[in-house]
């Protein structure tokens, strides 16, 4: 019988948030007045904010300017082009009151935007400031600072972050904030609490005229939004600036690259695929907040002209942390057909411990799709599809990505989103599943926006929600490089979901009694249909230009999800060559595409310098011990997973990988001992599947047979345990009970290769004859590399004198593992009863050879007992046994 342990193929990070920080040729430190935050107190930013605001003098024109950085004894200052315009001789004042002359520098790029580069040459040293390279969020607390003309003297405005705009408004502006500027701050800073620039000074509140409130894209806001824009001022966020200036001229000054992502087009769909994509657009919908950011949802029920959202909490949640309430934010919803609609506050419901929300929204007279709900544990590795609306720096284009998947208790063990309690980490997580209800785990790239949207089968069915994608922080303290959204994190690794099983469970807590719920498995995908997303999947224009490190980093990752293994693991060189101080995550991910690639020697030495180079980094030492194992090398793999354990004791993931090993060099006290640890801090169904396969190891029925039906009470759809107890069944002869728990697992997963194999070994055994046949046939044809399929399918056409079918399927199984001693063995026997005594000898030859390698013992003598009397006898026919 084929018994199954779950094991790990490779593992991914857990997103570590971090702030922003800038290489600065100068310091001028102050020790922050909160130590702990790294917050200023406002006669602290003040004095920062003097140290980086400058005066711009031309003609009868005035202004401020910003310092950014220094070249030698060349300062780069950032203003206003408004400040500057049809001045011919510019002059900077300092804080020091000295003047000097400076020069503007062209830069096309800046042309639609209301900025003006300028540099000026001084021996002299003035204060820079660190450059936060992301647009701040709402509720931040600014201070702006600029050169009065009234006053004649720097002032000071402190304020909070108001409106983010989904995408800025003409000439760059997007931070909206209450600071009270004033004529002549134009061009100057705008600090954080933390004393980080985020943005340049521009306009000020109530404006006489309305003209500046149009989009860069030439849409305009509605009469209401722009009467709400007329009340704050409005500035130029930094990263706008980096990321529209020259790349020559970034180099030149060491500024942070722009935090510009590679993202995926759109394909245009045809054929079958076209039509998913068609259905996925009718039932998902855009939620946008007026904190400036965007989610997706599905609609999943109609009641009259209600209709309700389902999407995941922090889409209509957003908050710090979850320590703190939700923010004083509103949500719209843009449906299929591009129309807005509010969100009563009232109807937004989520329940704590899972990442879910639903919200509800009124659409007179419309008939919207609702989606189909699919309730089953998807099978390993089958093709799925996400979808929703991404924020893609300024915009929210639609996205309708494709991967694979793994089953749910596959995907515990592949993803870094655990419930265990780390070093770091004070909160304890008590529930089998992941962490905000996250049990599927797939491959499909997703970008932040598409959180909420449906994960479909290829039926179009909606199996589960998306939520996260892994991600790891990736910021270079030298070069400013920092990751692709505020915390400097970069995806490596996988996306992450939540089943509808988990909605549907509390979907009464929700109000929510009218979905549409099937509950059968798609089938089988044709070839056709495969071949379609394959050839969707290689015509990704994934690009290969030169690009800062994260960038690099994601874009290995990237193609990684898509099993585009050399061209990832290129990526991941690219990355190592820069030298980036997180280069240990690119050679993870190098490790990670080599591995999936079964290439575990080079992927060994991949998660070695990893480790060497962050020996804190479990993930790789934890893929590190997987690889040790791949290569036989289960001594090693003990030690790296051991390492892994004394820096996170409270893993579950770690001490599974230990059992396994453990389980593999037969020491089975000390592998019951880890996988109790395993279940101790978490009681997956996984690791009491893994701990029944010890127990059956050691002939231990009855603890076997407990554990396995343990792991089914807790995921009554996982294929796997069913079969591993249908062989504990087989194994006492309770053949009942086997047959029954094969055929559930069959039904759970209609791929299952080696349920279907192990089925037919039981009508084999039971001489049912064409049933088993029909079981052997059907495994080998969902695994035409199932080399032992073949091999048992040849017994049975022996049993049945068809020696020429026999020797065929012997023949494959040698083709597809060429140390398939027992196929060699029953060649040797078909040639005994047909006659063909030199070709026997041939055969067991080989068969004992390769069984004597293997140190199998018993085999061996008994093949070398047959050769004994095919040799002595004067027959041509050997003795079959």
């Amino acid at each position: 019988m084929k018994k199954i342990i779950i094991l790990i193929t490779c593992l991914t990070l857990l997103p570590i948030p971090v702030i922003a920080k800038e290489n600065q040729p100068q310091t001028c430190e102050i020790e922050p007045a909160q130590a702990e935050s790294g917050e200023y107190s406002p006669q602290q930013l003040q004095t920062l904010a003097s140290q980086t605001t400058v005066r711009v003098i031309g003609n009868s024109n005035g202004g401020s300017g910003t310092l950014l950085t220094k070249r030698g004894n060349t300062y780069l200052v950032v203003t206003n082009s408004h400040v500057i315009t049809g001045v011919n001789d510019i002059k900077i004042q300092t804080t020091d009151n000295k003047t000097h002359t400076a020069k503007l520098i062209p830069n096309p790029n800046l042309e639609n935007l209301d900025l003006a580069l300028l540099e000026f040459q001084t021996n002299q040293n003035y204060c820079l400031r660190q450059i936060a390279n992301f647009i701040p969020k709402k509720q931040t607390p600014v201070i702006a600072a600029g050169y009065s003309i009234e006053k004649r003297e720097i002032v000071y405005r402190p304020g909070t972050v108001e409106q983010i705009p989904d995408r800025p408004l003409k000439e760059g502006y997007q931070i909206g904030y209450t600071s009270d500027i004033e004529q002549g701050m134009s061009g100057g800073a705008i600090i954080n609490s933390r004393g980080e620039l985020i943005g340049i000074n521009g306009k000020s509140a109530y404006p006489l005229q309305n003209t500046g409130f149009i989009y860069a894209d030439e849409t305009k806001p509605t009469e209401a939004e722009i009467q709400q824009m007329r009340t704050v001022s409005w500035g130029i966020p930094v990263s706008t600036f980096l990321a529209q200036v020259d790349q020559k001229t970034l180099t030149a000054y060491s500024l942070p690259l722009p935090n510009v992502r590679d993202s995926l087009p759109q394909p245009q769909l045809t054929g079958w695929l076209g039509e998913l994509e068609r259905k996925a657009k009718q039932i998902t919908v855009r939620i946008d907040s007026t904190s400036g950011a965007n989610g997706s949802g599905i609609i999943i029920a109609k009641n009259g002209d209600t209709y309700t959202v389902l999407t995941v909490a922090h889409v209509v949640c957003e908050r710090p942390d979850a320590t703190q309430p939700c923010g004083d934010y509103k949500y719209q919803i843009l449906t299929p057909d591009s129309k807005q609609y509010p969100v009563e506050k009232s109807t937004i419901k989520t329940e704590e411990g899972v990442d879910l929300g639903v919200v509800k929204f009124t659409a007179n007279n419309q008939n919207y799709q609702v989606a189909t709900l699919a309730n089953y544990n998807p099978n390993n590795f089958d093709y799925i599809f996400t979808a929703g609306y991404p924020k893609l720096g300024n915009s929210s284009p639609w996205r309708l990505t494709m991967g694979t998947i793994f089953e749910t208790e596959q995907g515990s063990l592949e993803t870094r989103q655990s419930d265990f309690q780390s070093e770091n980490d004070s909160r304890l997580r008590t529930s089998p599943s992941l962490t905000g209800g996250y049990e599927l785990v797939y491959t499909s790239i997703t970008y932040g926006g598409m959180s909420g949207g449906p994960i479909l089968d290829s039926n179009g069915r909606v199996i589960g929600i998306h939520g996260r994608a892994e991600a790891e922080v990736a910021y270079d303290q030298k070069t400013g490089d920092c990751g692709i959204n505020a915390e400097c994190q970069t995806q490596i690794g996988f996306s992450l979901g939540i089943p509808v099983s988990t909605f549907l469970g509390l979907a009464t807590r929700f109000d929510i009694t009218s979905q549409k719920v099937e509950n059968t498995k798609p089938l089988q995908l044709n070839t056709h249909q495969v071949k379609s997303i394959e050839e969707t999947v290689l015509s990704n224009n994934i690009s290969q230009t030169n690009t800062i490190a994260s960038q690099g980093l994601e874009r290995g990752n990237q193609l990684w999800r898509l099993n585009r293994l050399s061209e990832a693991v290129a990526a991941f060189d690219k990355v190592i060559e820069q030298k980036p101080s997180f280069v240990y995550l690119a050679y993870y991910g190098k490790g990670l595409a080599l591995g999936w690639d079964g290439k575990y020697q080079e992927a060994m030495v991949a998660f070695e310098q990893a480790v060497k180079l962050k020996d804190d980094f479990i993930p790789a030492w934890l893929s590190l011990s997987v690889a040790y194992g791949k290569l036989n090398q289960p001594k090693i793999a003990l030690l790296a997973i051991d390492k892994a354990i004394q820096k996170q004791p409270k893993n579950p993931i770690l001490y599974n990988q230990k059992s396994l090993i453990l389980g593999d060099m037969q020491e089975y006290k000390e592998a019951e001992a880890a996988i109790n640890e395993a279940i101790k801090l978490s009681p997956r169904a996984v690791f009491y599947t893994n701990r029944g396969v010890l127990y059956y190891e050691q002939n231990q029925w009855e603890l076997a047979l407990t554990d396995y039906t343990k792991a089914i009470q807790i995921n009554p759809q996982d294929a796997l345990t069913y079969n591993n107890r249908g062989n504990l069944y087989s194994a006492l002869n309770q053949w009942k009970l086997a047959f029954d728990d094969y055929a559930k697992a069959i039904q759970m997963n209609p791929q299952y290769a080696d349920a279907y194999y192990n089925r037919g070994i039981l009508y084999k055994n039971q001489e049912q004859w064409e049933l088993a046949l029909a079981d052997y046939t059907q495994a080998i044809r969902i695994n035409s590399q199932f080399a032992q399929a073949y091999n048992n399918r040849g017994v049975l056409y022996s049993e049945l004198k068809q020696w020429e079918l026999a020797l065929a399927d012997y023949t494959q199984a040698i083709r597809i593992n060429n140390q398939h001693a027992e196929a060699y063995g029953n060649i040797g026997l078909v040639y005994a009863q047909i006659g063909n005594k030199q070709k026997a000898i041939e055969n067991f030859q080989r068969a004992a050879q390769l069984f004597q390698a293997q140190g199998n013992t018993a085999d061996y003598e008994k093949v070398m007992n047959i050769l004994k009397q095919c040799k002595t006898i004067s027959k041509s026919l050997c003795i079959y046994i």
